[in-house]
């Protein structure tokens, strides 16, 4: 089960290099997708599937050459991703294309050449999208991403030729018209035995914007991002997104892990909020079974959701969807079978990234997710920072806004109901709710504020009584609204994300007695582009009436 935990918050957010740094040993990297402009191929559709495949320029940034033979040669995957209505899924996958020969180009430093048996030094090696077109490729199961084995002969795809083996799209998915507002991206990826064994092989991902004009009309927009993985490209459109990169470690051997990516963001729907994950399984041949985040039992969920991408032409896992649970205060996604009743059961394999996500009436608090494996090896779970609604069903009633109902925002920076006066980082100002029991003796209510300036510090305090019969007072670019006896309860740093929880015993720690009611606020800073020029701001108030 999930173990509390305390948390410093983890932020893993890469930089795009348009050549990577440089690694010990051979190492892949993917520098262009689609080429520098448009190397994109369709193919047409059939029964609602349209097929695509795309260009892809390696590099090795590392300090030896890469083996590029008949029998130890890098094979490259290719995906699509779609982020519509804040949420985040792969829409399709491509048959693998296996290496031969690499040319030693140009283009990602000072190539030192080799003969094509392998990749030197600083040289690049392209596959122009009619190169790596799937109907040619191999199936994904006969390669282990972790070791970068694979095994041939291997077997042509099957299916209508149009699209067998090629990196398939359900049309609804990718058609402009039926997904309005949506933005779509790429990603490519090598596998090698050789880079793998140097512990190497997680770099080879990289991804790139894409403009889909229509179905059959798809190009690159901007320049391959390197050295990341698709959840990167979610948090490159939304700053609110965190990611969060895991690995089961020596689970191939020393220094050989299996790598995962983690991504999650939470959206303030006013008085519920929205939970999306999502979970990509970079080089893990154990892969994923199961998902899971503290949810309190009585915290309300709707729109669960969850999206796996389809396996097709001839692979032979089964594509049901995982199941759902919410009991001993954990909500959790899970494969239908486990390893042992069925080894092809839907897990979350190596280049693939299933999503996740529900509505609920908890509001968010650090705390730790879990990913189960699914094939028997090095461990049973990993472990990471997350969002979810740990503390519970909402508690408290909010008062004191910056929406121009009481006192006016000091600048006319106004906010929404509900929230604070408007910050540097929302329109909406910043908002502070409570989750958890409002009881003396249980103690387990949690102040938490959202859509404040990321990284930056801020203090959870508590006053006896409301400030200007509850309309508060200007105070730096905001309100203050708990006035009083005031208390300063805990400092705390906002995530990446712009969420900061408390940590303590709120009850205990301000000397709160059954029957009473108090008042809090969150006072935090805003140091870049204040709309008041201040540097600091408040959320609204929040009143909270213990019992015993």
């Amino acid at each position: 089960m999930i173990r509390p935990l305390t948390l410093l918050r983890i932020l893993a957010a890469g930089l795009s290099l348009a050549i990577p740094a440089t690694a010990q040993g051979p190492d892949i990297t993917t520098i262009k997708i689609g080429g520098s402009g448009s190397d994109f191929s369709y193919y047409g559709q059939s029964g609602g599937i349209a097929a695509y495949s795309m260009g892809t320029t390696s590099c090795n940034p590392g300090t030896q050459v890469v083996n590029w033979t008949n029998s130890d040669h890098p094979v490259i995957g290719q995906n699509f991703y779609r982020l519509k209505d804040g949420r985040f899924e792969q829409i399709g996958q491509s048959w693998l294309k296996h290496g031969f020969c690499a040319v030693n180009e140009s283009g990602c430093g000072s190539c030192q050449s080799t003969n094509c048996d392998t990749l030197g030094l600083g040289c690049a090696d392209t596959y122009s999208s009619g190169l790596n077109d799937g109907a040619g490729g191999g199936p994904k199961y006969l390669v282990n991403a972790l070791t970068g084995q694979h095994s041939h002969p291997y077997p042509s795809p099957s299916g209508p030729s149009t699209i067998r083996g090629r990196l398939q799209v359900a049309v609804p998915d990718i058609d402009p018209s039926q997904n309005t507002g949506a933005e779509y991206f790429a990603e490519a990826q090598y596998v090698s035995a050789h880079v793998a064994g140097a512990g190497n092989a997680k770099h080879s991902y990289s991804w790139r914007k894409l403009n889909v004009i229509s179905t059959s009309n798809v190009d690159g927009s901007g320049p391959a991002t390197t050295d990341q993985s698709a959840p990167y490209a979610w948090r490159a459109q939304d700053p609110s997104v965190t990611v969060v990169e895991v690995a089961n470690t020596d689970e191939g051997g020393s220094g050989v892990h299996g790598h995962f990516a983690v991504a999650y963001t939470v959206t303030d729907l006013g008085g519920t909020w929205r939970y999306n994950y999502v979970v990509e399984n970079l080089t893990s041949q154990q892969g994923a079974g199961s998902f899971a985040v503290p949810v309190p039992d009585g915290t309300v969920i709707t729109n669960v959701f969850f999206n796996d991408v389809d396996y097709h032409s001839g692979e032979p896992f089964n594509g049901t969807d995982w199941t759902t649970s919410h009991s001993g205060g954990v909500f959790s996604w899970a494969c239908t079978q486990t390893y042992q009743q069925n080894p092809n059961a839907n897990a979350l394999r190596w280049g693939t990234m299933y999503s996740f996500g529900f509505d609920a009436d908890g509001a968010p608090l650090s705390t730790v997710g879990e990913i189960g494996f699914f094939e028997p090896g090095t461990g049973s779970v990993l472990t990471m920072a997350v969002d979810a609604p740990a503390g519970g069903p909402a508690a408290g009633t909010a008062y004191c806004s910056g929406d121009a109902s009481g006192t006016f925002c000091p600048c006319f920076n106004f906010g929404i109901p509900g929230h604070g006066c408007e910050n540097s980082a929302t329109p909406d100002g910043a908002r502070l709710a409570g989750a958890g029991d409002p009881s003396v003796s249980a103690d387990t209510l949690v102040l938490n504020a959202t859509l404040v300036i990321p990284g930056q510090p801020g203090l959870f305090f508590q006053g006896d009584e409301v400030v200007n019969s509850g309309d508060g007072v200007t105070f730096g670019d905001g309100l203050r609204c708990a006035g009083q006896n005031v208390m300063r309860l805990e400092v705390a740093t906002a995530s990446p994300g712009g969420s900061a929880s408390t940590t303590i015993a709120i009850g205990a720690a301000g000397g709160a007695a059954g029957g009473e009611t108090l008042r809090y606020q969150y006072w935090y800073r805003d140091p870049v582009g204040s709309p008041c020029g201040t540097g600091f701001n408040t959320t609204n108030g929040l009143e909270i009436v213990w019992v015993p």
